[in-house]
């Protein structure tokens, strides 16, 4: 009995001090972190006096700039490391925080600035660390299994944050949140530079956009991605905002993180057993799912189905990004890990910054961003159908 408690002892220890559980616990303190602030800041700007039109704005600033940033990103990491350009990006979101910090209405210049430093953050962090994560994950031929813990260490963060946010904004202030996210935010640091045996320099010089989407294969996980985003973009902050504009409370928005993160936690466990052979059709039942969902939205108005359709939304999501992340990296490894980090967020972002410029010039926003949502993901649905049925050739005949 001693020697089997012995042997485990030293396994668990042994876990929690590996590169990939470091890593992980440096995320969780991250996600922590900004998500104190991340899904009120929407509602920050419409209670300071902002138009939806002007958050929208703000939206398509930062978004538009991240697209290039990302390739500056991905040179910056082969340069430096994953590990110095994480903690670069994690000094744009302390920035972004003192921006807010002292923003006013009517200050278009400072609101352009915290736009473009959350641009700088995301482009540098999230470049830096999916690429760190490939490096870390021992899992080269099935990483959903990695894929999923970190997916759960987000929303385990994602749980917490926004309900201990929104206690401090109910007896606090915007301010004292602010300062708490950035001081959480510099503790992150630390695991990562206990992380030792991961080489964070890529190799060689990668590949070009023609070289590195050159095959279908490739080509139709980002448009897949695409597709998603723009379903993404509107669940991410259009919901939160039509929330708070029909409930008018803080605390209406601060229970979407978390019914999300709870819901993602039951069953991204769940998920990450299926079978790679699998993939494809949960990514299909996942896009018709949260397709029907919207349609529901737009029809049904009750507020206990509201708030169920964030749970739902949230489990049908992972049955699309989990299996497309595992394809992904898995891929990535193969072509190039740092490529696949890059242009993952440059396809994302372009997505967004599309339909928000659409929604921008629409007088009923709302309407228009659930309708996109919807049909994006039914588009998600017949394509990923139409590729395993008819195979590539047909679709190439279809485009």
């Amino acid at each position: 009995m001693q020697l089997f408690n012995n042997y485990h002892h030293h396994k668990i220890y042994k876990m929690l001090h590996s590169d990939f559980w470091l890593f992980d616990l440096s995320i969780w303190i991250h996600v922590f972190a900004r998500s104190l602030v991340a899904v009120f800041i929407p509602i920050f700007l419409l209670q300071m006096g902002f138009l939806i039109e002007e958050v929208l704005l703000y939206y398509i600033i930062l978004h538009l700039t991240n697209v290039p940033l990302n390739f500056w990103a991905g040179w910056l990491t082969r340069r430096i490391g994953a590990r110095k350009v994480i903690i670069v990006g994690v000094v744009f979101l302390i920035l972004f925080f003192a921006s807010l910090y002292n923003l006013e209405v009517g200050n278009w210049w400072l609101l352009a600035m915290m736009a473009v430093f959350a641009s700088l953050y995301d482009a540098h962090y999230w470049v830096a660390h999916i690429f760190f994560f490939m490096k870390c994950s021992d899992k080269d031929d099935n990483v959903s299994k990695d894929a999923s813990a970190l997916s759960i260490v987000k929303q385990f963060a994602g749980i917490l944050a926004p309900f201990f946010g929104a206690l401090v904004l109910i007896f606090f202030t915007q301010k004292t949140l602010l300062g708490i996210s950035i001081l959480i935010l510099c503790l992150s640091f630390w695991p990562l530079f206990k992380i030792k045996d991961i080489d964070d320099k890529p190799k060689g010089k990668g590949k070009t956009i023609k070289e590195f989407f050159s095959d279908w294969k490739t080509s139709k996980e980002y448009l897949f991605l695409a597709l998603y985003s723009i379903h993404s973009s509107v669940e991410s902050t259009l919901w939160p905002i039509f929330i708070f504009m029909l409930f008018e409370s803080l605390e209406s928005v601060a229970a979407l993180p978390i019914i999300i993160s709870l819901s993602t936690i039951i069953f991204t466990y769940l998920t990450s057993h299926i079978d790679k052979k699998n993939r494809n059709t949960m990514i299909a039942l996942g896009a018709v799912l949260i397709a029907i969902t919207w349609i529901f939205r737009m029809y049904v108005d009750n507020t206990i189905f509201y708030y169920f359709s964030v749970f739902l939304v949230a489990f049908f999501t992972i049955l699309i990004t989990l299996p497309l992340d595992s394809q992904m990296f898995e891929n990535g490894e193969k072509k190039d890990a740092l490529d696949t980090s890059m242009y993952r967020n440059t396809i994302s972002m372009s997505a967004r910054v599309i339909l928000l410029i659409v929604l921008f010039v629409m007088v009923k926003v709302f309407e228009v961003g659930f309708i996109a949502a919807a049909v994006s993901m039914f588009v998600l649905m017949i394509v990923n159908l139409l590729f395993r049925v008819k195979g590539v050739s047909a679709l190439k005949k279809s485009i």
